[in-house]
């Protein structure tokens, strides 16, 4: 006989929960290998001592910035550690790169415990460069399926995602595949959880060489060649950790050359959307021509952004993800006056009319309850009762999937 539990009953359960999750402990929580999938996403134990390394350094807490990813990351340790302690140690960040990996011992060292303990509001990822024997596409799902795992364990946490470096002293195949692969993983950046950085041209020269005071081996950075990466992130990882994902803003990797224009993106990023863009509209008129191409240019980014949310808001509602969608809406109308504030307000109204928005309300509880207490006969039950609940909603489907595999 299926136990139904009252409102009251699931969020006292669910409070227990996120109490006791810690004294599960992290063995057996890798998720069975999927029967059809490419190497790289199916998990594989390789570098067993550095795992549990890891573990002590997530059972300690106190990581706000992870690095993920193999020997160039690893190599933080190395010939970047003077640059690591200037730029990256401050920000409490720890460094989970281990030479040799590849998208499936990442994987695999994800679903051990290493996302245990701590929830980092940035991980730096890059990976992908020694799966050069898997076709691009494949190294791409790899990498997709890493994001998932991230998420399903520290959903507050933002990627920084790194496209993979530049290898070979002059462009070959070993080089061309790697950007085939950063063309495919650029499109899973949102702007918001997931932002994308390419960065590899700074290591190269204008005829594309690879030069060996940067990277002697042709594919480890020297102190010379990390330096050029924490010049080439450092303020957007600043800034990725310091912004909430879930107040909207568009953010801008760079600030303009201009002045005023510069000065205006501080505001623009900061939530100051609407009146921002007035004041740009107005430098369109500037006697400078600089300052109006600069304006220009940061207006596109700020259409851009908005292009992307909207369309997001309508994917939300396709898929009958009313919750999200009224959420977004209510981002935005923060971000703006006037008609659109108002436009973006009456959707937000509308939406949280709809049964579903209380889905995905409840939803939402769910969700928050860290993947090792799901284990928990317990939590089966409670998503018996929300399915039963609501049972034909886009959330009920979306409940089912946490279960443990």
């Amino acid at each position: 006989m299926r136990t139904t539990l009252s409102a009251s009953s699931l969020r006292r359960f669910l409070l227990l929960l996120l109490a006791v999750s810690c004294s599960i402990g992290t063995g057996g929580i890798a998720r069975a290998a999927a029967e059809n999938g490419p190497n790289t996403t199916i998990p594989v134990e390789k570098d067993r001592n550095r795992h549990d390394g890891f573990l002590t350094i997530a059972k300690a807490g106190g990581v706000d910035l992870l690095f993920l990813g193999d020997s160039i990351t690893d190599g933080w340790r190395g010939g970047g550690l003077t640059v690591w302690d200037k730029y990256f140690a401050p920000l409490k960040a720890a460094n989970f790169g281990i030479g040799g990996d590849r998208t499936e011992h990442v994987i695999w060292r994800l679903r051990n415990g290493e996302l245990e303990g701590i929830q980092p509001k940035l991980v730096v990822l890059m990976i992908g460069t020694n799966n050069g024997g898997d076709p691009a596409e494949n190294v791409a799902l790899g990498i997709k399926t890493i994001l998932a795992d991230i998420h399903e364990r520290s959903p507050k946490s933002r990627v920084l995602l790194l496209g993979i470096f530049p290898r070979s002293e002059k462009p070959d195949g070993t080089r061309a595949k790697n950007d085939e692969v950063n063309k495919l993983i650029a499109k899973y950046a949102d702007g918001r959880h997931v932002v994308y950085l390419d960065i590899g041209q700074k290591f190269l020269t204008p005829d594309g060489t690879l030069g060996k005071d940067i990277m002697p081996d042709f594919l480890h950075p020297n102190e010379k060649g990390y330096q050029i990466w924490a010049d080439a992130i450092v303020d957007t990882v600043k800034q990725m950790m310091q912004a909430d994902p879930s107040k909207l803003a568009p953010g801008f990797t760079k600030p303009s050359t201009s002045p005023k224009v510069a000065k205006l993106e501080e505001s623009i990023a900061a939530g100051k959307v609407g009146a921002g863009v007035k004041a740009l509209e107005k430098l369109l008129d500037d006697k400078d021509a600089k300052t109006v191409e600069a304006a220009s240019a940061t207006l596109a980014v700020i259409a851009d952004w908005k292009t992307g949310i909207d369309a997001e808001i309508a994917k939300a509602c396709a898929d009958g993800d009313v919750f999200t969608a009224a959420e977004l809406d209510a981002g935005m109308e923060a971000c703006y006056t006037g008609d659109i504030a108002k436009s973006y307000k009456d959707q937000a109204a509308e939406l949280k009319k709809d049964a579903r928005y209380a889905a995905g309300k409840e939803y939402q509880k769910l969700e928050a309850i860290p993947s090792d207490a799901r284990k928990d006969p317990r939590f089966k039950k409670m998503v018996d009762a929300f399915v039963k609940k609501y049972p034909d909603e886009y959330y009920a489907k979306q409940a089912e999937a946490l279960l443990p595999k």
